[in-house]
Parts: C-alpha cells; sequence; structure tokens
C-alpha cells in the first residue's frame, strides 16, 4: 500500500481523530484534580500527570488551566440547561409535571456524573469571582423566558420572575449537593421538594 499524502483525507480524520481523543483525556483529567483540588491549588502539571501525554501537550489544546475549567463548566452547564429545558416544555404535561421533570433530570445528571458535579461544587466560590461567568446565569435566563411564557398562557401569576427563576435554579444546585451525598439519593424526593416548594411554597411540604 502506498503512503498517505500529507493532504490526504483519511490522513486528515485520524490527525482530527487523536487531537479530539487528546482533549478527552485531558478533559477526563482535569475532572479529577478539580474535583480533588479545586482550581486554586490545581496546576496544568496535575492534569497531565493524569494522561499518558507529554507534558506541553496540554497547551496544544488549552491556554492555561482556567481554560480547562471552563470547557468542564460548559460541558454540564449546556447538558444541564438542554434536559431541564426540555423536560420544561414537554406538550401534554401540566405546569407542575412539566418542573419536577425538570429537577428530575437535572438531579438525575447530578447523581449519574457525580465526579463533574463535584467540580462545579468544590469551584462555585471561585466559578462566582471569574470575569463574564456565573455559574447560574445561563439557565437562569432559560427558565426567566420559560416563566414569562407560562405567564402570558396563565399558567403562572405574574410575579418577580427574575427573583423566582434565580431562586429555582439556585435552589437545585444546593439541593443537588445534599442528594448526591445521601446514600442512597433519592432523585424523586428531590424533584417533588423542590416542586413542591415552588409551587405551593413551604404550607405544600410534607412534614418532615
Amino acid at each position: 500500500m502506498g503512503r498517505l499524502r500529507d493532504d490526504s483525507p483519511a490522513l486528515a480524520g485520524r490527525r482530527e481523530e487523536r487531537k479530539a481523543n487528546n482533549r478527552a483525556k485531558l478533559l477526563a483529567a482535569a475532572r479529577r484534580v478539580f474535583a480533588e483540588k479545586g482550581l486554586g491549588e490545581a496546576t496544568a502539571r496535575d492534569i497531565v500527570r493524569g494522561t499518558d501525554l507529554a507534558t506541553g501537550t496540554f497547551y496544544n489544546y488549552f491556554t492555561d488551566k482556567e481554560d480547562a475549567f471552563r470547557a468542564l463548566l460548559e460541558e454540564l452547564s449546556e447538558k444541564a440547561r438542554r434536559v431541564a429545558r426540555t423536560q420544561r416544555r414537554q406538550p401534554g404535561r401540566t405546569l407542575e409535571e412539566r418542573i419536577e421533570g425538570a429537577y428530575r433530570s437535572y438531579f438525575q445528571i447530578a447523581v449519574e456524573d457525580r465526579e463533574l458535579f463535584a467540580v462545579f461544587r468544590r469551584n462555585a466560590g471561585a466559578i462566582a469571582m471569574m470575569p463574564g461567568e456565573s455559574l447560574f446565569e445561563a439557565g437562569v435566563d432559560e427558565l426567566f423566558e420559560d416563566l414569562v411564557d407560562w405567564a402570558s398562557v396563565g399558567e403562572i401569576q405574574s410575579v418577580d420572575f427574575r427573583y423566582l427563576a434565580t431562586a429555582m435554579v439556585g435552589a437545585g444546585f444546593q439541593v443537588a449537593t445534599q442528594l448526591v451525598d445521601r446514600d442512597p439519593p433519592d432523585v424523586d424526593a428531590a424533584a417533588r421538594f423542590c416542586t413542591q416548594l415552588f409551587m405551593g411554597g413551604i404550607s405544600a411540604l410534607p412534614k418532615a
């Protein structure tokens, strides 16, 4: 067989596959390092040590450890927002069922991918201090839009939807931090709790 030309589609495909695999290895190692050490204590060298790659390889994919950290945040944020919004927009379901479904899907991600969620939990303070970053901002904005839509069709009364969206998203995160530490974690109970809290206030919650 002849040697592949440097510009051949097959060789280019192999290079792209190798680059994707290397990036995935670095992000997998970064999960462990940031979850265990936190952003402040972690180094790029710590991340590379968790792979079979050369030290300099890290900088082919990320400018610094913060760049890798943001990539992890985007991974979990996008996944959580996608599944939650899908549940909130399920046709043929009551508002309560849609809200509970959104919380359930979010909590399921937290339980199934505890390592990545631990990155969020351990580094929440660092994330809040990052310029232009917010742990919840995109999720709050999307929920705000849905709340306005629900009010426009009479499903909920008009209140301060910015406060409400912030409270609902923040509560979900804080409940998730408790949920993942329970043995076993009861995703359904956590979803019902948050839903009942926001659908009816404290009076709607079951007695402890």
